[in-house]
């Protein structure tokens, strides 16, 4: 016979709400870490820059007049998309980096 101590009620399994498939999450959001929200934010925010760089370099692009002027504008939205996806592949490798060091931390706090 099991020894039951001072809190018999610990030894048995507690069953999942009414309705409620085992091992299903019980929320609506992912129970994520919180770095895993903030790089999900950092790529939303620079895909929200990239399609607004864009559509600004577009719109300026109908002022032109002119071969010389519209080679400009090309050049100039090649460059500017670039630089954004430069600094997104920059903070997308810092993030994720971060994100691999520190997740052996995040499932030893969870134990």
């Amino acid at each position: 016979m099991a020894h039951q101590g001072a809190y018999p009620h610990w030894s048995k399994p507690v069953p999942p709400p009414p309705g409620h498939p085992p091992g299903a999450p019980r929320g609506r959001r992912p129970h994520w870490r919180p770095l895993t929200w903030v790089i999900l934010a950092f790529n939303l925010l620079m895909l929200l820059w990239l399609v607004a760089g864009v559509n600004a370099a577009s719109s300026e692009g109908e002022k032109c007049v002119g071969k010389a002027c519209e080679a400009g504008n090309d050049i100039g939205t090649l460059i500017g998309t670039g630089v954004i996806l430069f600094f997104w592949m920059a903070g997308a490798v810092i993030l994720a980096v971060i994100w691999l060091v520190t997740n052996a931390n995040f499932r030893r706090d969870r134990r």
